[in-house]
């Protein structure tokens, strides 16, 4: 039996893409927004070839103030307008095959969704159509099967500019107005249509074949330049790894204030929350590329290219996902490409451990923007990474020219990409894809090594811990293992997933649980490379020995080797694992593996982890200091605090934060009045405030109530009120004499008027777990607009309703057990040196 919350929640089913009663050939908007009134006046001209004869057309339309509906001859159409939908009677009927265009003359004011009106300086408009809004501000078929050619004329104030898809036809000025009309030539799905206005800087990014502009506020342009630079030669670097030229007429970005997710890959024209918008100081250890690059590939991956259905979303998502990656590897090398892996399964592991379990390919859901989730988007891209290393990088880019160059302007299922593999390099996969994508969880093993000298054999054993039984299958996959006989002199960097010089390299098949592999050798190796570049989406526990580990350590080029053998380094406590962990945290070649060593350090709680985190508070890679000052909030001892105190000066903005808030972890008397200060200190995006207040929460100290209230205020900025509340939250979980007011700024909280706000209360609110909460959270589990906001409020109810029905002593249990771990390993390390001669 599964101990995985189920994904689905009440009320959900199965969905089904809906039957098409015609084919729209094309949608022509003109629009004429609003900023002052928050009102758009549209009028929408739509041509549909009828697929059987109809008598009756519906479209999607959700409080659209439709005034008439027209042929283009001025001929009436009898319609009819409810709060969802648009309905037409159609006399006579149309008939198999013949055409109608229809023109629907219409106002939007105030809308709940898809359409949204920012009064902040410079006031502009933005739309969000993904995944069923674009009906919130033109009438349509609102669902991803449907493509179509667009047109769109957008009529602004003189001195503005207006953004949509395709190609810019032409710009006219007259009478105080500025049209601007674009033309979409490829069809594509309707929550890809785009309408962006207000006043905006140009910057043109050149490129030697397609126009390539960034839009962002004046004032803001050198941010720009640093947010989208990059933006060509990714380009370059998709078109030569897809091996399909970018299809559209020019590629445009445009940053937004108060967009409520990070980006959305509008065809030719993403819309990008001006979040990624950076000083030079934050460029110092911030990149907006991972955005950037993920939104390029999805034109590609989702435009041109577009899942049949949402439950088929991953062939959107997850490819866009990976894509990131993919350009990391042109951008940065093999080491940060593997990085990059190991932290979308990580976040994947974690959203399967924390909150449910579902297969990627899910169709039963309340609203599909509820499958828009790490098993989409990181699961997706993992299954990327494992296919790459079951069928080898040329392959694989053979097998995606197929299927993108054959699918270009369809829509897909994932058995199109299982024919285009099948089809270009004759491996059926559709055993892979079942088990990965169709089945939910992953494998969850362990690895144990021994030598057996005397026969001149290393025995290795993979077991498989998840649940199998009658229901739940062993996996079956091939594991790479390699061996080598002399480990290299030092860590070479940006190595490569081939096998090293003198490496022994073996594919194992994993079908059962456990398996013991016999696999001789000429002498015992000194290095033992178990799944090297980590191709295999799985929950690993690693027994390879203490000496195996600290070679791996000390020498091994994966990097993704390094961190498995720091992990278990850390648990380890003797005098080898210290020694391997303290070269590795100040001399390892790739920071990734200096982050994830202090985060192993900072668990493990040991006397000698906070002595080498200390020594490494100087470290020249900023996101290495940034992982020291967080790991150094498990110890409250003033030497801490001195040091912490003492990073509050770094040129990072993120290391003062992590300091900052590793501060308050400290309990240090001092912390206080260094936090209050942080919370005033003026940084990118609220960086260094929100870190304080993060520090405030965990100080559990009363005096912090007031400065996190003030600082949830709703004319504070929206990246420290998202702080604020979940630092509220901590502190109520902690002080029990601040708990009802911080119930009561929780709750005001979950009425926010920004999205991402809303969505950390509902965070704040899931940890605070207090009933009195409940309320408002069954109100807002039925009436939030937005549907991803839906699921968070439902969610969180469910863990407060549980959490009431768990004893706080089990709470009490946990910690105690913590600080008996962190007693043990002390007591190790006190042994161990009373060893040593």
């Amino acid at each position: 039996m599964s101990d995985h919350r189920d994904f689905a929640l009440p009320g959900a089913r199965p969905h089904y893409g809906p039957d098409r009663l015609v084919d729209v050939l094309h949608i022509d908007l003109h629009l004429r927004p609003d900023l002052e009134r928050h009102r758009l006046d549209g009028v929408c001209t739509t041509r549909v070839r009828a697929i059987e004869d109809v008598r009756r057309l519906v479209l999607d339309a959700v409080d659209l103030q439709v005034h008439r509906v027209t042929r283009p001859d001025g001929g009436a159409i009898s319609f009819r307008a409810t709060s969802e939908t648009l309905a037409l009677t159609l006399e006579p009927a149309l008939r198999a095959g013949d055409e109608l265009v229809f023109v629907v003359d219409y106002t939007v004011e105030n809308p709940r969704c898809g359409l949204y009106f920012i009064d902040t300086e410079p006031k502009h408009v933005w739309t969000q159509s993904q995944d069923s809004d674009a009906r919130c501000w033109f009438p349509c078929f609102d669902r991803p099967d449907e493509k179509q050619t667009t047109s769109a004329t957008i009529v602004v104030p003189a001195g503005s500019f207006a953004l949509s898809n395709g190609a810019l036809v032409a710009r006219t000025e007259a009478d105080g107005v500025v049209t601007f009309r674009y033309e979409q030539d490829l069809p594509h799905a309707t929550y890809l249509v785009s309408m962006v206005a207000g006043t905006f800087s140009e910057l043109v990014q050149p490129h030697a074949r397609i126009p390539v502009f960034a839009y962002v506020a004046p004032g803001r342009e050198a941010d720009g330049e640093r947010a989208f630079g990059n933006t060509p030669r990714m380009l370059d670097v998709f078109e030569r790894t897809i091996g399909v030229p970018y299809p559209y007429a020019r590629y445009s970005q445009i940053a937004v204030a108060e967009f409520i997710v990070g980006g959305m890959e509008n065809t030719t024209a993403t819309t990008q929350t001006d979040r990624v918008l950076h000083d030079e100081r934050a460029h110092l250890d911030y990149s907006a590329d991972p955005l950037v690059s993920h939104e390029l590939a999805h034109q590609w991956f989702g435009d041109l290219i577009t899942c049949r259905d949402w439950s088929q979303a991953w062939l959107n998502e997850g490819f866009a996902t990976y894509f990131e990656a993919v350009w990391l590897e042109a951008d940065k090398g093999w080491d940060e490409y593997l990085y990059d892996i190991q932290t979308v399964v990580g976040r994947y592991l974690e959203e399967d451990a924390e909150r449910y379990r579902r297969p990627i390919v899910c169709n039963v859901y309340r609203d599909p923007i509820e499958l828009f989730d790490r098993h989409l988007y990181e699961k997706g891209g993992a299954v990327l990474h494992q296919l790459r290393g079951e069928l080898g990088w040329d392959r694989l880019r053979r097998a995606l020219r197929r299927y993108v160059g054959e699918n270009a302007g369809r829509n897909v299922e994932t058995i199109d990409l299982v024919r285009a593999i099948e089809h270009e390099t004759g491996r059926n996969l559709r055993a892979f894809f079942t088990q990965w994508v169709e089945r939910a969880g992953h494998p969850e093993l362990e690895a144990s090594y021994r030598w057996d000298a005397e026969r001149s054999t290393a025995l290795l054993t993979i077991a498989q811990k998840q649940t199998i039984d009658d229901a739940h299958r062993a996996y079956d996959f091939t594991l790479e293992v390699g061996f080598l006989a002399e480990a290299p002199a030092a860590i070479a960097t940006d190595a490569g997933p081939e096998p090293l010089p003198g490496e022994t390299r073996v594919r194992l098949r994993i079908e059962r649980a456990p398996q013991t592999f016999a696999i001789p050798l000429a002498h015992e190796p000194a290095l033992v490379r178990v799944d090297p570049s980590g191709w295999l989406l799985a929950a690993w526990t690693w027994s390879l020995g203490t000496d195996a580990h600290a070679a791996v350590l000390r020498s091994d080029p994966s990097p993704l080797a390094r961190i498995r053998a720091a992990k278990a380094l850390a648990k380890d406590g003797s005098r080898v694992a210290r020694e391997a962990l303290a070269q590795a945290l100040l001399h390892d070649p790739f920071w990734g593996v200096a982050v994830e060593v202090a985060a192993a350090l900072g668990a493990s709680r040991a006397p000698s982890a906070r002595a080498m985190l200390l020594g490494a508070v100087g470290h020249a890679h900023p996101k290495v200091r940034r992982a020291v000052a967080d790991a150094l909030g498990a110890w409250r001892e003033p030497a801490v605090a001195d040091a912490l105190l003492g990073l509050r000066d770094d040129r990072s903005y993120f290391v003062v934060a992590a300091a900052l808030k590793s501060l308050g972890r400290s309990r240090d008397p001092r912390a206080f009045d260094a936090l209050v200060d942080g919370l005033a200190t003026p940084s990118w995006n609220e960086t260094i405030a929100a870190g304080a207040a993060r520090g405030l929460g965990a100080l559990a100290d009363a005096r912090g109530l007031d400065p996190l209230v003030a600082a949830l205020a709703p004319e504070r900025p929206e990246a420290l009120r998202r702080a604020a509340v979940g630092a509220l939250a901590e502190l109520g979980t902690l002080v029990e004499s601040t708990r009802t007011a911080v119930v009561d700024a929780v709750e005001r909280a979950l009425d926010d008027r920004t999205y991402l706000v809303r969505m950390s209360a509902y965070a704040a609110a899931e940890k605070l777990a207090d009933a009195r909460l409940l309320g408002a959270l069954d109100r807002l589990a039925a009436s939030e607009n937005d549907g991803r906001l839906r699921r968070d409020a439902a969610e969180a109810a469910q863990r407060v309703r549980e959490a009431q029905r768990t004893p706080a002593e089990v709470a009490q249990l946990r910690e105690e057990l913590d600080r008996l771990r962190a007693d043990q390993q002390a007591l190790r390390e006190r042994l161990d040196a009373l060893d040593r001669p």
